[in-house]
């Protein structure tokens, strides 16, 4: 008994043939497109690709908008207190000055008793 192999290759049938060289390219890919996603669908979707991408970068902005407000914050507070260190060393070389001329006066006040 002879092995005949059995063609599953779809052949086509006599009555119809189809030229596929004649149509137009718009139509071609319309009977060629197979995808489950319709140009509308793909635009879409690459709208909605970009907008999440400019969510995406208007959150980054708005994270370095927030990091460089806090630098700028820590950096006022940081000013201030070198202006009230500033002033407290201000004020104490001031109560120094103020001593040690009190002193000087109180000496030469006890200097001119004793003459």
């Amino acid at each position: 008994m002879s092995f005949q192999h059995k063609n599953t290759t779809p052949q086509p049938t006599p009555g119809h043939s189809c030229d596929y060289s004649q149509v137009m390219d718009d139509a071609l890919v319309i009977l060629t497109d197979n995808s489950t996603n319709t140009e509308h669908e793909k635009n879409t979707e690459k709208t909605h690709w970009r907008e999440e991408k400019v969510e995406e970068v208007q959150l980054e902005v708005e994270q370095r908008q927030r990091e460089e407000e806090e630098v700028q914050r820590k950096k006022v507070a940081e000013d201030e207190a070198k202006r009230q260190r500033q002033k407290v060393v201000a004020e104490e070389a001031k109560r120094q000055r103020q001593r040690a001329s009190q002193e000087q006066a109180q000496a030469r006040q006890d200097e001119a008793a004793q003459k």
